[in-house]
C-alpha cells in the first residue's frame, strides 16, 4: 500500500489508492446488485408469464367447469321431469292396481259365496239321501264332486269345509256295502210271482179231478162190469183228505184275490224299508210275507219252492246300519259363509 504524505498544518492527506479500491468495490457492489436485480426481473417476469399462462389455463378449466356444471344441471332438470312423470305414472299405476285389486277380490268374494251355496246344496242333498232313502252311494258320489270343486279353489277359509267333508267322505266309504238295487230287483220279482202263486185251493182241485177209468174188454163178463161201475160211483161220492190247513180251502176267488195283493203290500212295504235302511220294518214284512206264503199256497209246487227260496235270501240281509248325518260338513259350509259375510 502507498503510504500517506504530510501536509501543512501538521495533518496528513490519506492516500488515493484506498479511495480507488473503495470505489472498485462499491462498483462491484452496484453491478452485482444490478445483475442480481435484472435476474430477479427475469424470474420474476418469466413467473409472472408462467402464472399467467396458469390462469389462462385455469380460466379455461373454469370455463369448462362452468359448461360442465350447466350441462350437468341441464340434465339434473330432465331427470328430475323424467323421475316427476314416473311418479306420476308409478302413482296412476298404483290407482289402477288397486282398483283391479279390489275387482279381484270382489270378484274371488262372489266366487267363493258361489262356491259355498253350491256345496251347501249339495250337501243337503247327499243328506236327504242318506236320511230319507238310505242311498250310501249317491252321497259318496255328491261329496266326490263337491270335494272335486273345492280343490280348484286355494281359499284358506275354505280348509274347515274341506276336512270336513273328507272326513264325512271316509265315513261313508267304511259302510258295508249293500246292493239296494239287486235286493229292489229281486223285491219286484216276488211281487210279480205273487200273482202266479198257485194255491192250495188250487192243488185240491187239480188233485179231485180223478182220470176216468179205462174201459174194460168187450168180453168182460156182466159181472164184472157191473162192479167196476159201482165202485167208480162209490168213489165220486165219497172222499176222503186230510185237511191241515182247512183255512186255506175256504177262500172264495174275491179272498184269493185280497190276498195276493196283501201279500204284494208287504212286499211293497219291504221294498220301502229297504230304500229307509228300517231293519226292523224290512224283516216284519218279509215274514208276513212268508207266513201268507207258508199258509195259503202250495208247498209242493215248484214255482212255491223257489218262490220261497228268493225270500229266503231276502231275509237274511241284513240291515241295521246306522248312517251318519252330514252335520258336520252342512255346519262347516254355513260357518265359513257366517265368516265370509261378516268381513267388512
Amino acid at each position: 500500500m502507498s503510504e500517506a504524505t504530510p501536509v501543512e498544518n501538521g495533518t496528513t492527506k490519506p492516500k488515493k489508492a484506498p479511495v480507488n479500491l473503495a470505489l472498485i468495490i462499491a462498483v462491484v457492489a452496484l453491478g452485482i446488485t444490478g445483475w442480481q436485480y435484472l435476474d430477479t426481473r427475469q424470474q420474476l417476469a418469466s413467473v409472472q408469464q408462467a402464472l399467467a399462462a396458469r390462469l389462462a389455463d385455469a380460466g379455461g378449466s373454469t370455463k369448462a367447469l362452468q359448461t360442465q356444471a350447466e350441462q350437468t344441471q341441464a340434465a339434473t332438470r330432465a331427470l328430475q321431469a323424467q323421475l316427476a312423470l314416473t311418479e306420476a305414472r308409478v302413482n296412476e299405476s298404483a290407482g289402477q292396481y288397486a282398483t283391479l285389486s279390489n275387482m279381484y277380490q270382489e270378484l274371488t268374494k262372489d266366487r267363493s259365496d258361489w262356491l259355498l251355496s253350491e256345496v251347501e246344496h249339495t250337501l243337503g242333498i247327499a243328506s236327504q239321501q242318506l236320511q230319507l232313502a238310505g242311498n250310501i252311494t249317491g252321497a259318496i258320489s255328491a261329496l266326490d264332486m263337491a270335494q272335486t270343486r273345492l280343490s280348484h279353489f286355494d281359499n284358506p277359509g275354505l280348509i274347515g269345509v274341506k276336512r270336513a267333508i273328507s272326513q264325512d267322505l271316509e265315513t261313508l266309504k267304511a259302510l258295508p256295502y249293500l246292493d239296494s238295487v239287486g235286493l229292489t230287483v229281486k223285491l219286484d220279482t216276488l211281487m210279480l210271482g205273487a200273482e202266479t202263486l198257485p194255491l192250495v185251493i188250487d192243488h185240491h182241485r187239480l188233485a179231485g179231478k180223478q182220470t176216468p177209468a179205462a174201459p174194460l174188454p168187450a168180453n168182460t163178463p156182466w159181472w164184472s162190469q157191473l162192479a167196476s161201475e159201482l165202485s167208480q160211483s162209490l168213489g165220486e161220492l165219497v172222499r176222503i183228505r186230510r185237511m191241515d190247513k182247512p183255512e186255506a180251502l175256504l177262500l172264495s176267488p174275491e179272498q184269493a184275490f185280497f190276498l195276493r195283493e196283501n201279500l204284494k203290500l208287504r212286499l211293497l212295504d219291504a221294498r220301502l224299508a229297504l230304500t229307509q235302511r228300517d231293519g226292523a220294518t224290512y224283516q216284519a214284512d218279509l215274514t208276513a210275507a212268508g207266513q201268507y206264503a207258508a199258509r195259503y199256497f202250495d208247498r209242493d209246487a215248484q214255482a212255491t219252492q223257489k218262490w220261497q227260496a228268493l225270500l229266503g235270501e231276502l231275509t237274511a240281509v241284513k240291515l241295521n246300519v246306522t248312517l251318519p248325518d252330514l252335520s258336520a260338513s252342512l255346519k262347516a259350509v254355513r260357518d265359513a259363509q257366517g265368516a265370509k259375510g261378516s268381513q267388512p
